[in-house]
C-alpha cells in the first residue's frame, strides 16, 4: 500500500507550483526513448513544494491518473488538476510508491 500524505493548498500555491515558482526542479525520466515521469532533483527551502514534503530523488508519475509521457502532457495535467478541487499525485521515493493528496481552499 503506497504512503499517503494529504495537504490543504491555497490557488497561489498551485499556481507557483505549476509556474516552476513553487520551489522545485524537475527532470525527465526516459525509459527506452520513452518519457515515463518526471524526477525532482531540486527542492528550495521555505517554499510551496518544501512544505508539501517534495524531496530531491521523488518521482511523479501521475497527476489525477493523467501519466506525465511527455513533458506537454505535464502541463496538460497540471492544468487539469488546477481546475480541481483534489489533486492525487503518485510516484515514487525511494522506490517505494507514495500518493499526496492536495486539496484547494476555496
Amino acid at each position: 500500500m503506497p504512503r499517503t500524505t494529504e495537504h490543504s493548498i491555497t490557488a497561489t500555491d498551485l499556481r507557483n507550483l505549476l509556474s516552476g515558482e513553487g520551489g522545485v526542479d524537475l527532470e525527465r525520466i526516459v525509459e527506452g526513448g520513452t518519457q515515463v515521469a518526471m524526477r525532482i532533483v531540486g527542492v528550495s527551502p521555505g517554499t510551496t513544494a518544501a512544505r508539501l514534503g517534495a524531496q530531491n530523488g521523488d518521482t511523479i508519475e501521475s497527476i489525477n491518473d493523467m501519466p506525465l509521457l511527455s513533458i506537454a502532457a505535464a502541463y496538460q495535467a497540471g492544468d487539469a488538476a488546477a481546475k480541481q478541487d483534489r489533486i492525487v499525485i503518485k510516484g515514487k521515493r525511494d522506490g517505494e510508491p507514495y500518493v499526496t493528496i492536495l486539496t484547494m481552499k476555496r
